[in-house]
Order: C-alpha cells, then structure tokens, then sequence
C-alpha cells in the first residue's frame, strides 16, 4: 500500500507539472525536484506489480512527463540513471502487467530517440530484447493490443536517427509492422499505418538543388517524371542510411502491391487500409518517393479500380486526388498513370459508383478541364433524365452511362442517393466556367425546381422526364432536403433574377402542403430568404404571391407543430435584414406578409406554450423592431415597453434590441 502510495503520488504531481499557469514556476521547479526524488521509488513499484496495477493513468501522466523533458532538452538518462536497470528488469520479466510492459516500450523508444541514449540502451543489450516482437509471442503476451501498440509507439518515437533505421532494417521489423496494419484493433492497425509512413516520410531525401520532380528529354522537348529512388544518394544522407532507406521503401512498395487486390471479399478490410496509408504517403511524398510508389502499385490500382468494388470507389478516389495534389505542389506533370486510372475511374460502369467518383474529383477543385467536364457532366446526368431538362446536350462519353442510370434510378435506394451527391454539388458546378459547363445556369436552376414540383406530386411534369423514376421521390423527405438546399445555394448565380416567380411559386406551394415534414418546411423558409435578399427588388415579386405567402405564414404560425411555429416565428424576423429596393422604402416584413403584420404576430408569438417558440418570437421581435428604429420609425418608449414586454422574457428581449440597435 505504501508504494501504491508513492506511485499515485508521483502520477498526481506529474499531472500538476503540465499546468501552464506562469504563476505557477517555483511550485512546478519543488514538485520536478521531488518527483525526480520519488523515481527509483516509484520505479520499484512497477517492477513488483504483477498483475495487479489499479490504475494505467498514472502511467500516461509519467510518460507524457519524460516527454516534456526530452522536447525541453533535458537527458532523461542522466536526470534519471535508475531508468536502464528498470527498463532491463521489465522486459525480462514478462509476468510483469501489460500496461507496465507498454510504458517500458514506449519509455524505451523515447529514450532510443536521440543517439546517445540509443548507444547506452544497445550497449546494455535492453532494445534487442523490448522490441523482439518473438520474445513477446513466446510469452503469451502479444495478444494483448496493449503490448502490440507499446511495440510500434516505441520505434515511432525511436526512428529519429539513422542508427535507429539500420537497427529497425537489420531486425526485420518491416513485415511484423505491415502484418499489423491490418490488426483486429482498429487502435493497433491505425498505429501501425501512422508508424509505416512515418518511416517512409521522415527519411525520405530532400530533393537536389534544383529538382522539381521533371526532366526533359533530349531532342523531343516532352516532359517526364524522373522516378528513381537513388536520388537520396545526391541528398547527403550517409550510403549506409541511403541503402536502408531504400530496402524499407522496396519491401513497404512490394508489399501494397501484392496486398492491394482482395483474394477474397474478407480481404477489403486489408485493401481499405492499404488505401489508406497510399493516400496518407502519396500526399505527403517528395517526387522521388511518390514516383517509386505510384510506379511500383500501378497495375495493383488499375486493377482494383476495374473490379467494380463499391466499398473502395471513394479511397480509390482519394489517392488519385491526393497523387494530383502533390505533384501540382511541386510544379510537376500529373504522372500519366494516375490521369488514366482518373480516366477509369471516370468510366466504371455502376452508376451509383461512377457518381461518388466525379463528386470526389469535382470537391477537391483541380484544374483538369477535360476531367472536370467529364465529372460534371456525369453528375447532371441524373437530374438531365428525372426532368428531361436538357442540362447535357449531346455527348458520347455522357451517353454511354445513360442507359445504365436510368436503369438504376428505377430503384429507390440508389436513385435516392445518386440524385443527392447531384443535388449537393449543384452550387459548385453552377459557378463553372463556360468551357466546362455544358448548359445556362439557369437551366439548372429550372431542373433543380422541376424536382421539387416532381417530389410534392404535380403532375404536369409527368411528361418531360423519365416516368419510371418518379415514383422513387414522390414525396422522398431527404431528396426535398437536397434540393431545396442546392435551391439556396444556387440563389448567388449570375441572372437569376428572372427566376425569382417561379422560385417564389414552388416554395409557396411547399409551404401551404398540410403534409409538409417540418425540417422541408424549414429549409423552404430558408431558400425563402435567401432568394429575397440576393433578388433585392422586392417589386418582382406579384401581389399574388405577397397574399398566398401572408395568408401561409399566418395559418403556419397557429401550426399543431411547434416546430412548424418556430419556424415561421424564425422566418417573420428573418425578413427584417432583408433590405428593402428604392423603389419600394416600406420595410421587407410588411412589404411582403400585407394585412399579416409581422410585429403583432411575434407578440402572440410571446404567448406560445413552447419555450423555443417563445425565444425564437424574442429574438425575431428583437430584429423586427431594431430594423424599425434604423429605418427611422417613431416608437416610443411607452409604445413598445407597456404592449411589447409583458413577458417573461422583458429582460431579454431589452438587451437583444439594444445590442441590435448598436
């Protein structure tokens, strides 16, 4: 009990030391003082713990306390001389408890991290036995993630030097490392990737003066990539570093490439993984690793990406963009295996598949117009066949997938879901230049609003799209959600002034439907104002329409719903920031709700049952009345204070008007 006690002890002020409070100095000087007092003591206790540790926490508060020391420039061999003997007597005691092991390993490969402390740890034979990974098996304990994640933390921290490299090569710790990076541990296999890069990142060679990854034949003036790994030799790194570099780099590049293609179904967790660590090395490689790498898993990738799995569209994706990203940096050519596995990727037969891979290429904002029109033109597609808006015009490379998608979208769970990736990338594709869009922007526009009158039911645009398909998203709440956020998105596009009647009309009809979710309704207040205060001329919008939306939002006001309440309370104050034109000066609320007068309306809001309401009325009030006294209304103060503030939110709604007014 006694040494538990010191060890809590020291755990609780190696805790304390990490404070940051400046005021605090002194205090932490007297408790490093005595924590390194307490060491050999607390050292003691670990060695004895067997099985029966209480609580691993302490040991993390220990660890993270050495590291502090070590960034700070200390030497934790000579400030701690008892640490060699502890960590001998641990790794030779394997009945000692796992999470002590653990610590010992990472404790270990801190220490290894500089080259003195890495000299005295080999000369006392300690690093050959923590990390045989042999001597761990034979002891029952590898088992334990515990151990298996000490063992790759500690040659992360460790692999700082290129003493640390050959010791790392000569011990054959490559394949032990790639065999966990598909561990059963998401913990371990997420380590292990961290760990593989690390190696390939850290010691890969800085490129030579004047190397930007390309090289120019003699006589044709083309451009090609320059891929051999002996370019470390020009980078001052020691041959014998050189020579280990480059066996790590050939066996890792071997190994994704034989491991990339699943054997089997089972073996997409492996393939997922490697995607993974590519992804994470590609974006972050010198042209001299990346080349090595993409050269080496070429066939492996083009491979994968003809075998139709779904589950690895996206990653196949990201090491594509990542590969594009990377050489754009250094001012290189794309490599041309990389364009034809994007040109593949851009061809896979499923549609389903085919649309998350040009939404992935079209998120990441390349410069690659051809591809770029491509990406677009596919994911249009779906809305060009469900409204028969011609968004496409006539292209081959489009109109092979045609066929296939409509096949597709006649199922509604992809039909659903390719129509949202479409809907969700309507406002990027919209601000395409010339050359890469194939249609107007306001025919998207139009499209994007044939879907939302398909989606409530109307009938009248029966006739223009593919009937087959519209049964899939008659009444479909998320494909409302998509399209009447791609709506507001679209709102900022140039010349869509002239759509704002027929914007306007939709959402009217949206928000008068009884059977309208909540969340659609919300969404259609929001593109709502949205459209309002980009198409500032409020005269566009007909006396019709002003009179359909007054009589909807005071019959949504009075909604069972109090969603539906907050909502409409939401978008009645919401209607103040809207700016009204020249030609109209009366302020947007009244000009566009009428005989509905939008501050009685938000006083009854004062009253509602629901706490949400009754804020949401405070603060849409608040607006209402702040605009009011900008645009120079005389209220005074009995007008609003004796009629307004008979509530239980007075003192609020107060200090919001007068923060607004400031």
């Amino acid at each position: 009990m006694e040494r538990l006690a010191v060890f809590d002890r020291c755990g609780t002020m190696c805790d304390y030391v990490k404070m940051d409070d400046v005021t605090e100095t002194l205090v932490v000087s007297t408790m490093d003082r005595e924590c390194v007092s307490l060491l050999p003591r607390v050292c003691e206790v670990l060695v004895d713990s067997g099985r029966s540790l209480p609580d691993d926490t302490s040991l993390e508060k220990l660890l993270d306390w050495f590291t502090g020391l070590t960034k700070a420039g200390g030497s934790l061999l000579e400030t701690f001389p008892c640490l060699p003997e502890f960590i001998s007597t641990v790794v030779n005691k394997t009945s000692s408890d796992p999470g002590v092991i653990s610590f010992t390993l990472r404790l270990s490969g801190l220490i290894a991290a500089t080259e003195d402390g890495f000299r005295i740890l080999q000369e006392r034979s300690i690093l050959d036995l923590a990390f045989n990974h042999q001597h761990w098996h034979e002891a029952g304990l590898w088992e334990d993630p515990c151990i298996r994640i000490g063992w790759i933390q500690g040659l992360r921290s460790m692999l700082q030097h290129s003493r640390a490299l050959s010791f790392f090569v000569q011990a054959d710790f490559t394949l032990p490392l790639l065999q966990l990076q598909t561990d059963a541990s998401l913990f371990v296999a997420s380590a292990a990737n961290q760990m593989l890069a690390h190696i390939l990142l850290f010691f890969q060679p800085t490129s030579p003066a004047g190397f930007n990854g390309v090289d120019k034949k003699h006589g044709d003036g083309k451009m090609t990539r320059q891929a051999s790994i002996a370019d470390i030799e020009h980078s001052g790194i020691p041959m014998e570093t050189s020579q280990d570099y480059t066996a790590v780099v050939t066996a890792i590049s071997e190994y994704l490439k034989e491991s990339l293609v699943p054997k089997e179904n089972t073996g997409l967790h492996q393939s997922l993984q490697i995607l993974k660590l590519l992804t994470l090395l590609l974006a972050q490689a010198r042209p001299s690793l990346r080349d090595k790498l993409l050269q080496t898993v070429a066939g492996s990738l083009e491979e994968l990406a003809t075998a139709g799995y779904s589950q690895l569209t996206l990653p196949l994706m990201d090491i594509i963009l990542a590969a594009y990203s990377s050489s754009s940096t250094d001012g290189c050519v794309p490599d041309q295996g990389v364009t034809h596995l994007l040109s593949s990727m851009l061809k896979m037969d499923k549609p389903s598949d085919l649309i998350h891979a040009a939404a992935a290429f079209l998120r990441r904002g390349n410069q690659d117009t051809v591809h770029t029109a491509q990406a677009v033109r596919i994911l249009l597609l779906p809305l060009h066949i469900i409204t028969g808006q011609t968004l496409l015009g006539t292209n081959t490379a489009v109109e092979e997938h045609q066929f296939s998608m409509v096949e597709q979208l006649k199922t509604k769970t992809p039909c659903i879901s390719m129509i949202c990736v479409c809907l969700t990338n309507t406002s990027q594709i919209i601000l395409m230049p010339p050359d890469v869009l194939p249609c107007p922007p306001v025919l998207i526009v139009t499209a994007v609003l044939s879907l939302l009158r398909i989606c409530s039911g109307d009938s009248s645009c029966l006739s223009a799209g593919c009937a087959e398909v519209f049964r899939n998203v008659i009444g479909s709440g998320k494909v409302q959600k998509c399209a009447l956020e791609a709506l507001t998105g679209l709102s900022s596009s140039p010349g869509m002034k002239d759509k704002l009647t027929e914007v306007f009309t939709v959402l009217i009809q949206y928000l008068n439907n009884p059977d309208l979710d909540p969340t659609v309704l919300h969404k259609s207040y929001q593109a709502l104002v949205k459209w309002m205060s980009v198409c500032k001329d409020l005269s566009l919008i007909t006396h019709q329409l002003r009179q359909d939306l007054s009589e909807v939002v005071k019959k949504r006001v009075c909604d069972m719903r109090w969603e539906v309440r907050d909502s409409t309370v939401e978008f009645v104050g919401k209607l103040a920031s809207v700016v009204s034109s020249a030609e109209e000066p009366c302020d947007a609320p009244e000009a566009l709700l009428g005989g509905c007068c939008s501050t009685p309306l938000l006083r009854e809001a004062l009253q509602d049952p629901e706490s949400y309401v009754r804020a949401s009325a405070i603060s849409a009030l608040a607006q209402t009345l702040a605009h009011s006294w900008q645009q120079g209304a005389a209220l005074t103060q009995e007008q609003v204070g004796r009629n307004y503030f008979k509530t239980t939110g007075r003192n609020l709604l107060q200090r919001r008007i007068l923060s607004l007014r400031v």
